[in-house]
């Protein structure tokens, strides 16, 4: 992840932006990708670290709810995501200019908050998602990261909309991510269609997550890493 920082931060230098709000999208953006890239590779590697570990029957051998630690696990990504992000801001803003990323930020504070944080719930489906298919896929984390490198490249932050193929576009209807990058640029429109994407990805993500869970308890899954 320090590498995309890294990268992303180069292509800043590379190419500036021209104006406080872009700035302030592509800044945004990227860091609602890298906190929701952070929870959905801790998702979709948990059950897998903790069997291979052998802690997992342990954890689960709790009076704790299992969707109590789940939300624990979500909450504590967070919170760590979010002092790298804040680094991220402070060095990117360095490079750009506070006055003009201040200026962008609070043109769009409204939509930066809205969008960021339904597009957040809807990042956090897609961790569930992952994690249920991991129960029965032990090998999920390298689709994992073929997923969040499309994001990171094709959700509008990095590259230009006008760039992509349409074929991206359609593909970026489904993204929670680009629905956010689009409700922050285009404004209020987008916001139907961005909550419908991310309450699609919960409800699909708490589905096979509560299916994949009753499999692997059933075939005694839980605890197995192979």
């Amino acid at each position: 992840m320090i590498i995309k920082f890294i990268f992303f931060l180069g292509t800043l230098y590379a190419s500036p932006v021209q104006t406080g709000k872009e700035a302030a999208v592509r800044l945004f953006g990227f860091s609602l990708w890298y906190l929701s890239a952070h929870l959905i590779s801790k998702l979709g590697n948990i059950a897998i670290e903790e069997a291979y570990l052998g802690t997992a029957e342990q954890a689960l051998s709790t009076k704790t709810p299992p969707w109590q630690l789940l939300i624990g696990i979500i909450l504590s990504e967070i919170m760590l995501s979010l002092a790298w992000i804040i680094l991220f801001l402070v060095c990117a803003a360095a490079m750009i200019g506070f006055s003009d990323i201040w200026k962008g930020t609070l043109a769009l504070i409204g939509n930066i908050a809205v969008f960021c944080g339904i597009s957040l719930l809807g990042m956090i489906g897609i961790g569930v998602f992952i994690l249920g298919l991991s129960f029965r896929l032990k090998q999920v984390g390298a689709v994992t990261e073929v997923l969040l490198y499309y994001l990171l490249m094709f959700s509008g932050f990095f590259l230009s909309p006008k760039l992509l193929p349409s074929v991206f576009h359609i593909l970026n209807s489904l993204s929670p991510l680009s629905w956010a990058v689009q409700g922050m640029r285009a404004g209020w429109q987008a916001l139907v269609p961005a909550s419908l994407v991310s309450c699609f990805w919960i409800l699909v993500g708490a589905s096979i997550l509560r299916w994949q869970w009753n499999w692997a308890r059933k075939t005694g899954r839980l605890g197995s890493y192979v």
